[in-house]
């Protein structure tokens, strides 16, 4: 074989190699240009936020709001975005400084400063005296403060779209689709139990957190369009474009009897009510063996009774009425629901009896402490026990129920000693208001 023959296979040979390694990579290339997540630029310092999750797009990085606690997010507050001031310095590069004598926080980089005064909605960049609509804030122990003066301090462009916050050092805003998508990834991450479970939700995107549904309600009604959801789910708390229905009935809930087998069962009892009206059937003798105890001991010291606290565990004998013994409240009822209905239980104590009708209205059963007078209870019949987490006032009337429906008159309820399935409207909301407006759902499963 001639040279220049062996010469040319050595180059066919070669180009056929080049041409099997090039290939595939530029049909990934190009499908990743394609799908819009290949790019050639070099990586950006953006900082995506999002109203209350504790996490953040920081360039190509997730990365917390906070290293030490998920409870730290941004959010509004008097017509400014809050941030904490370390999550700043950190991403700016910046050193960060109190100055308690003087009352201010300071911020500084090769790129600004910003001084925040303490006690008063001011800010100095540059020198230059800036009228803020809120000074600092701190929550928990970390120091907020407004994040709009600090972007320009440093030379960032602040885009803004239901709740998600582009700081950038392009004036372009990004599209739609984009904030869309960082939408989506940051919802994972939203700080629910710092900033509540009620959410006020407004053209599929959240607007405001808030601990009480009154709060949220209140929130709500300031503008068309909104409504109340419990964590962002698809359950509807209140939305004025649903009135709850004039009576309403759950036909799928059915009764279970405390009795003979637990006395002092009620609370477990309706437990498995409420579980079985979500097509979860757990036996109340298993909920009763599983229910949190708190493990103090009866003991009456002249006129002071020492005993155990029904928040933090069941106290006394739920299977021997003879010995001492009292109940449980919605605390462990909910610790222990949750691991049947993960993710799905909302205690929901505290709120309004409106807010309970309304649930019931949607369609769900709510579990709630009563009495046993079906009505309040006379002071007489109210007692103090001292307990390891302090005094408690108790009533051996205390009872559960599962509220199922109401009507004009009357709330239906199934109860777990069979003795009533109707309470008066006005009975029902003074004794259920008398124990302290305890009441847990379980939200339908997300589709």
């Amino acid at each position: 074989m001639s040279r220049l023959v062996r010469q040319t296979n050595r180059w066919l040979l070669f180009c056929i190699i080049i041409t099997l390694c090039v290939f595939p990579l530029q049909r990934l290339v190009s499908s990743k240009i394609n799908e819009g997540r290949f790019s050639f630029e070099m990586p950006t310092d953006d900082i995506v936020l999002m109203l209350y999750s504790n996490t953040a797009i920081v360039g190509p990085y997730l990365v917390p709001i906070d290293s030490k606690t998920k409870n730290a997010a941004p959010y509004q507050y008097s017509g400014e975005t809050l941030i904490p001031a370390r999550f700043l310095a950190d991403n700016f590069d910046a050193e960060l400084t109190y100055d308690n004598k003087q009352g201010n926080i300071t911020l500084t980089s090769e790129e600004g400063s910003i001084q925040y005064a303490l006690n008063k909605a001011q800010a100095k960049v540059e020198g230059k005296s800036l009228t803020l609509q809120t000074k600092p804030v701190v929550r928990d122990g970390i120091t907020y403060v407004p994040l709009r003066a600090a972007s320009e301090a440093f030379g960032r462009n602040l885009h803004v779209e239901d709740g998600v916050v582009l700081l950038t050092r392009t004036k372009d805003a990004p599209d739609s689709d984009r904030m869309t998508a960082w939408r989506e990834e940051l919802s994972s991450y939203i700080a629910y139990e710092a900033f509540g479970s009620f959410t006020v939700e407004a053209s599929n995107h959240s607007q405001a957190l808030f601990k009480t549904w009154n709060e949220a309600v209140a929130y709500a009604r300031k503008n068309a369009g909104r409504k109340v959801t419990y964590r962002g789910s698809n359950q509807v708390l209140w939305d004025p474009a649903k009135p709850p229905p004039i009576t309403a009935r759950h036909k799928k809930a059915k009764a279970i009897m405390q009795l003979p087998e637990l006395p002092r069962g009620c609370e477990v009892t309706a437990l498995a009510m409420l579980l079985y009206a979500n097509d979860i059937q757990v036996d109340k003798m298993t909920l009763a063996k599983q229910i949190k105890k708190e493990p103090t001991p009866y003991k009456k010291v002249g006129n002071t009774i020492y005993f155990g606290n029904p928040h933090d565990g069941f106290v006394g004998d739920m299977y021997n009425i003879n010995n001492p013994g009292l109940g449980v409240y919605h605390e462990p009822i909910a610790e222990l629901a949750e691991q049947y209905a993960p993710g799905r239980v909302a205690d929901i104590t505290g709120t309004t009896f409106e807010h309970l009708k309304y649930t019931v209205g949607q369609g769900t059963p709510v579990w709630v402490i009563h009495t046993t007078l079906y009505d309040a209870v006379p002071e007489k019949a109210w007692h103090q026990w001292q307990t390891p987490t302090g005094p408690v006032r108790i009533t051996y009337y205390e009872h559960s129920l599962l509220v199922t429906g109401y009507d004009k008159q009357y709330m239906y309820v199934l109860d777990p000693l069979g003795r009533t399935d109707r309470i008066k409207i006005d009975a029902f909301r003074r004794g259920w208001e008398q124990m302290g407006s305890q009441a847990i759902v379980i939200m339908p499963p997300t589709t």
